[in-house]
């Protein structure tokens, strides 16, 4: 029994304290694949189906189970990295018993396309990213595990993948776990089968129908790709392939086709959609074109040629090939390509020293673990050559030199980094595929962001100049999505603000230090305050966002700012404050519409918005009665002194909430009826416009800080009237009112009292109401300054 309670004992310490990225065997920047993975592997190796003996497989297989389910998905894995175990308490509770499948599910159901490289297979958190945001030709392959016509399509398409590799991106869909990706997608049955043409933005998709054989699908593929192949002519031969005489690009030169001894036509096709921009590819008819056999010798069916002003010996100017697989064909090829650059230690420091100047070229360094000798590495690092012509491509091996890998922090390999001029330097976080890295190069180039590391702390937030800083993880699809922007915004404002990012996964106790909760998470230090940004859409937010920082509209006070501007305030002055603390929860919710709310008074000259951080001011906040955060007081015109205020005390804290609540205590130009002043205003001969509403109406109360400002703007032709249908029911029912709010306009009336059922403003805003009574009355108003901010 003794020894029972022991064995239990041991299994509870071994799950509970057991890191999960450690019990998969997988490194914290790993990605959904590498999870996948990872988990079949040990899934297959310990499930109690193929170890019934085995006293401990239930709890093993429990525990990588568990270990899958929280680092598969986003929040719990967010959780799992910031509070361990204990954050997911809510997600699992004590008596989770794990999702068990069989044996065979593993086997023949879980992660069909891992294990092909050539295949990505895509899930609802990058989808968007990935494909629909992408400027790539992508067929998708939508299908279910337990489909048994997708299991009979698979070996195919593994084969369409291996067969059009660099041609187009094909992925894969599991729908059974993104069920609700594919009904956005509009897939009913499956497999499915789409191909996707994007570009800035937009797409359009079309779903394949034809057979599902290799044959068919490629043929489909490639009436959809641009045709690069070129067809020379003798008159013409010498002029066409010397044509760029400053870079002379090779030829590769099929001298016949789609005959016994020659290349497949449709293999030709492929590698002049491959080969883009690192050689031509061309054709030639022997029969027809023998001139050009007199120059390049038409004695074997393919041929490697250099142009005619290229500075190389005769051997290279005319390389004779025999038919091979095209994709043997492109191998060959970039043989010829020079090799990137192999970095020492002693040559990666001069560059970082050469980069200072801005004068020096950007660098992209393939960094790997050992010396490669994978040929799908060295494709994508002679493919990057001609997309990124401007960038000097290199290698460095970390098993050479692994003091400066770990200088920089390097945990996963291989990995791209670019190395900018000036000295700044970023990650590339997505799949390695030549695409996706001369993408990220392209946008990290035109960018201005520095990649922050523990050695930079607290210095760079403690220097004058501001610093915008973006803790993520790079699992994090938000955080993946929200990084485009972020380096778009440092292009424009990398001048004012210092942009930097700080990889959580891997700077786990720097980022508990500043007290990063949620991926992303973006701080803008100024004068070592913290800023927290709210919103992780658009570039455009980030720019109001920087704006409302730098050029504040709302008055930090301090002790004496305090009793000369509030305690000693003019009567005609309203001071609204906030009484906060950083370290409030709360106080961070409210903190952009209150920034929101001072914009909102900004040139209103006795309107004032005001801020006091209690942790600096704790004796001022103690002074005035302050006892909890965030407090709200507004000290009202007419009084001097602190004694008379009032304190908000609304269920709603977002800025138009808060709007109309100071507008409570302002002067009005909006009459509150009642049923005898009702009365008098349908008998008067001058125009009215009416406010229907109700004090628990949510819109009633947004809209009423845009029914004073027209009431000001319109108070010498129109006079404005309030009607509370809650108090006045009857009123409202009489002018037929059904909802809140609801305004109505009464042009006046000489001899009878006016019909309750006015005419009705349709659209319910300060513009919208505005217009209706220019149109109405043929009058232009002139908005003021004053009245444009209320």
């Amino acid at each position: 029994m003794r020894s029972l309670i022991f064995y239990f004992i041991s299994i509870l310490v071994l799950v509970s304290s057991i890191d999960y990225y450690e019990l998969l065997g997988i490194s914290k920047d790993a990605d959904n694949r590498d999870i996948r993975k990872a988990f079949k592997k040990l899934a297959l190796k310990l499930h109690p189906d193929k170890n019934m003996g085995g006293e401990k497989s239930h709890e093993q297989f429990i525990a990588i189970n568990k270990a899958y389910e929280v680092l598969k998905d986003v929040e719990t894995r967010k959780k799992y990295d910031l509070y361990g175990e204990e954050g997911l308490q809510q997600d699992f509770g004590k008596t989770w018993k794990g999702n068990y499948h069989s044996w065979n599910y593993y086997y023949e159901n879980f992660g069909i396309y891992d294990d092909d490289p050539e295949i990505i297979t895509l899930n609802k958190n990058d989808f968007s990213r990935s494909l629909l945001e992408s400027t790539d030709l992508w067929f998708i392959n939508f299908y279910s595990p337990q489909c048994s016509h997708c299991h009979h399509l698979a070996p195919v398409w593994r084969k369409l993948a291996r067969e059009l590799e660099g041609v187009l991106r094909i992925g894969a869909v599991n729908c059974e776990e993104d069920w609700l990706l594919c009904r956005q997608q509009s897939i009913h049955s499956y497999p499915s089968l789409v191909i996707y043409e994007t570009g800035e933005g937009t797409y359009k998709k079309d779903h394949y129908q034809g057979p599902r054989d290799l044959k068919d699908m490629v043929n489909y593929v490639l009436k959809r790709v641009p045709n690069n192949v070129i067809r020379l002519f003798s008159e013409y031969f010498s002029q066409t392939v010397a044509l760029d005489e400053s870079a002379p690009q090779p030829w590769l030169i099929f001298t016949c086709k789609d005959v016994d001894g020659c290349m497949d036509s449709t293999d030709i096709t492929k590698l002049g959609v491959v080969l883009d921009k690192l050689v031509n590819v061309a054709v030639i008819e022997r029969e027809k074109d023998k001139k050009i056999c007199d120059i390049i010798s038409c004695e074997s069916p393919i041929i490697y040629y250099f142009n005619l002003n290229a500075n190389l010996s005769e051997e290279w100017k005319n390389v004779h090939m025999e038919i091979i697989e095209a994709s043997d064909l492109v191998k060959k090829v970039l043989e010829y390509v020079p090799e990137p650059k192999d970095f020492s230690e002693k040559a990666f420091k001069d560059m970082k020293h050469s980069l200072r100047s801005m004068m020096s070229s950007p660098k992209l360094l393939y960094f790997t673990k050992g010396k490669t000798e994978d040929s799908g590495s060295n494709i994508i690092m002679k493919r990057l050559r001609a997309f990124l012509p401007e960038v000097t491509l290199g290698h460095f091996d970390c098993q050479k030199y692994p003091s400066t890998c770990s200088e920089l922090y390097l945990q996963k390999f291989p990995c791209f980094i670019l190395f900018r001029p000036g000295g700044s330097y970023e990650f590339h976080y997505g799949r390695i595929a030549a695409y996706d890295v001369a993408s990220f190069a392209r946008e990290a180039l035109l960018s201005e962001v520095y990649t922050l590391t523990p050695k930079d702390f607290p210095r760079v937030i403690r220097i004058g100049q501001p610093w915008f800083i973006d803790f993520f993880a790079p699992w994090c699809p938000p955080c993946m999505k929200f990084l485009p922007h972020w380096r778009k915004a440092s292009h424009n404002f990398g001048r004012l603000v210092n942009f930097g990012t700080v990889d959580c996964s891997i700077h786990v106790d720097l980022c508990r230090r500043y007290n990063i909760e949620s991926y992303p998470t973006a701080l803008l230090y100024n004068q070592s305050r913290p800023y927290k940004f709210q919103t992780f859409l658009s570039q455009e937010q980030i720019k109001d966002f920087i704006e409302e920082i730098l050029n504040p509209a709302v008055v930090s006070l301090n002790i004496a700012t305090f009793e000369s501007l509030v305690k000693y305030k003019s009567s005609n002055e309203v001071w609204v404050i906030e009484f906060f603390s950083p370290w409030c929860a709360p106080c961070q919710q409210i903190a952009p519409h209150w920034r929101k709310l001072g914009k909102l008074f900004n040139r209103t000259s006795s309107i004032h918005i005001g801020e006091v951080d209690c942790q600096a001011y704790y004796a001022l906040c103690h002074a005035v009665g302050i006892t909890s955060y965030p407090t709200i007081r507004l000290y009202p015109k007419g009084d001097k002194g602190l004694e008379r205020y009032f304190t908000y005390s609304g269920w709603s804290r977002d800025t138009m909430s808060l709007h109309a609540w100071i507008f409570n205590f302002l002067p009005s130009k909006v009459k509150t009826l009642t049923p005898s002043t009702y009365n008098e205003t349908l008998a008067d001969s001058s125009p009215w416009l009416i406010d229907y509403y109700a004090p628990w109406c949510e819109h009633c109360q947004t809209f009423a800080p845009e029914f004073q400002r027209v009431a000001e703007l319109v108070y010498d032709e129109v006079k404005a009237g309030q009607v509370n249908c809650e108090q006045f029911p009857t009123l409202c029912e009489s002018a037929s009112i059904h909802a809140y709010p609801t305004v109505m306009f009464y042009s006046g009336t000489k001899d009878h009292p006016q019909n309750p059922i006015g005419i009705e403003v349709q659209t319910l805003t300060y513009d919208g109401v505005k217009e209706f009574l220019e149109e109405t009355l043929k009058i232009k108003f002139q908005d003021s300054d004053v009245r444009d901010e209320l």
